[in-house]
C-alpha cells in the first residue's frame, strides 16, 4: 500500500491524546449485527453494514473505511456532556460555571428510570399487600385524613419493597415471589443503591405532612429495623444460637418495626388519642413466626422462595431456635445450618427432626396464642363501637390450617 493511501486511512495520533482505533480494513459483513441496547437504555451504534457478497476492488474498500472515518457525526454517537462545539473545552469555565444549575438540569426522567429500575422489577410483583389491609383496617379506629392516609400508604409500601431488596441481598435468595430476586437481574451494586435511594424518596415523600412527629417516627422506625436486621445477620454469620427472648426483641425490632411505622405515623395525622402501636407489636410477632413457620413446611412458600430456605441461608428461625434448643447435646441442626445447604436431601431431614423436636407443634401453639391475644386486645380498643371486623379479618387469614 502506498503512503498516501495509508495516510488516508490511519488517523493522526497527536502529543497528549490518543484517539480510538478506525474501523478494520475490511468490507462490511453481509450480516448485520442489529443495533445494541445497554441496561440504561441508550443504544449503542454500528455503523450501517452493506453487502459485501462481491469482491470489492482495493480503492473500493479503502475509500469506504476512509469515508466512514470521516462521516461520523454526533447524531449516531453516544451524547457527551461537555463534550459540545469544535476544540478542546476552555478551563476557564471552571471559574464561573453555575454547577447548582447543571445538577438541576441534567436530571432527567430516563435517569430516575435508571436508578429505580430494580426497585420497579419488585414493585410489579404482586405481594401479599398485607400492609396496605392492616393501615386500612386500623383507619376504621384513626380515622386518618385521605390525603394524609394515601401519603402513609405509599411511604409504607416504598419501604417495605425496599426492605426487600436488602433483605434478599443480605440472604443471599434466589427467588423472591417466583421470581428471581432483583440482584440477580440488577446486579447487587445496583440493587442496594436503588434500595437506599427510595429510602430517601420515601422520607421526602413523608415531609408532604408537614408534621415533625412524622420524621421522628420514620427515624426511630428505621433505626430499629436496622438495628433487628443487624442481630439477625449476626446470628447467622456466627452461627450463634439466641435465646427465644432475644429472637422476640429481634423481631419486635425488624418486622415490628414497619408495621409500627405504619400505625405510628397514621397515629400523628389522627385527631384521635387511641393507642394501636400494642395491637401492631403482637401481629408484627404474628407475621414472623409465621413466615417462619411456612418457610419450613408451606407449599406455596417453597414454589414462590423455594423449599426451606431458611436452612440454605442458616438462618435461625423460630422452630428452628426452639429444634436447637430442646436437645442442647444434639449438633445436627446447627451443623446442618454451618453447611448452607442446598441439598433438597439433606433439608427434608432437618424438617423430620424438627418435627422429631416438637418444634413445629410448638410454633403452631405459640401462633394460636398470640392471636387469641390479639383479638382480645382489638377488642379492647374497639370498646364495642363496631369498628374491630377489618383486624379480626386479618387475623383470621392468619390462623393455620
Amino acid at each position: 500500500m502506498d503512503p498516501a493511501a495509508a495516510a488516508a486511512v490511519l488517523p493522526e495520533r497527536t502529543e497528549g491524546h490518543h484517539l480510538a482505533p478506525s474501523a478494520p480494513l475490511s468490507p462490511q459483513s453481509p450480516n448485520a449485527i442489529p443495533p445494541r441496547t445497554s441496561s440504561t437504555g441508550y443504544a449503542v451504534p454500528h455503523p450501517p453494514s452493506k453487502s459485501a457478497l462481491r469482491p470489492l476492488p482495493e480503492s473500493n474498500w479503502l475509500s469506504q473505511s476512509s469515508s466512514r472515518h470521516r462521516k461520523t457525526s454526533s447524531a449516531t454517537a453516544i451524547p457527551l456532556t461537555g463534550m459540545q462545539g469544535n476544540g478542546p473545552p476552555d478551563p476557564a469555565r471552571f471559574a464561573t460555571e453555575d454547577y447548582n444549575i447543571i445538577i438541576q438540569r441534567q436530571w432527567t426522567t430516563q435517569k430516575e428510570k435508571v436508578l429505580q429500575g430494580p426497585y420497579d422489577y419488585l414493585y410489579s410483583i404482586p405481594g401479599k399487600d398485607f400492609r396496605s389491609l392492616m393501615v386500612a383496617s386500623f383507619n376504621a379506629w384513626l380515622e386518618v385524613p385521605k390525603e394524609s392516609l394515601d401519603i402513609i400508604t405509599k411511604v409504607v409500601g416504598m419501604l417495605h419493597t425496599s426492605s426487600l431488596l436488602i433483605d434478599d441481598v443480605e440472604d443471599n435468595s434466589v427467588l423472591r415471589r417466583g421470581l428471581p430476586v432483583t440482584h440477580s437481574i440488577f446486579g447487587t451494586a445496583q440493587t442496594i443503591n436503588s434500595a437506599n435511594y427510595v429510602y430517601f424518596c420515601a422520607l421526602q415523600e413523608l415531609q408532604k405532612l408537614k408534621n415533625p412527629k412524622a420524621t421522628d417516627v420514620y427515624t426511630e422506625e428505621l433505626l430499629n429495623l436496622h438495628r433487628g436486621q443487624g442481630m439477625d445477620l449476626f446470628w447467622r454469620d456466627t452461627l450463634t444460637c439466641p435465646t427465644e427472648e432475644d429472637y422476640l426483641e429481634m423481631v419486635g425490632n425488624k418486622t415490628g418495626g414497619l408495621f409500627r411505622l405504619a400505625i405510628r405515623l397514621m397515629q400523628a395525622e389522627s385527631k384521635t388519642a387511641i393507642d394501636c402501636v400494642p395491637l401492631v407489636h403482637v401481629l408484627g410477632l404474628i407475621f414472623q413466626i409465621e413466615d417462619d413457620y411456612k418457610n419450613l413446611s408451606d407449599v406455596q412458600y417453597t414454589e414462590n422462595k423455594g423449599f426451606a430456605e431458611d436452612l440454605t441461608e442458616g438462618k435461625f428461625s423460630f422452630p428452628i431456635i426452639h429444634s436447637i434448643r430442646s436437645d442442647p447435646n444434639s449438633l445436627q441442626l446447627l451443623n446442618i445450618l454451618k453447611q448452607k445447604t442446598t441439598d433438597a436431601e439433606v433439608k427434608r431431614y432437618a424438617v423430620k427432626y424438627m418435627e422429631g423436636t416438637g418444634s413445629f407443634e410448638y410454633t403452631r401453639r405459640v401462633l394460636e396464642v398470640l392471636i387469641g391475644r390479639a383479638r382480645k386486645i382489638a377488642d379492647e380498643i374497639d370498646a364495642g363501637r363496631g369498628k374491630s371486623q377489618g383486624v379480626h379479618k386479618i387475623l383470621d387469614k392468619m390462623v393455620l390450617a
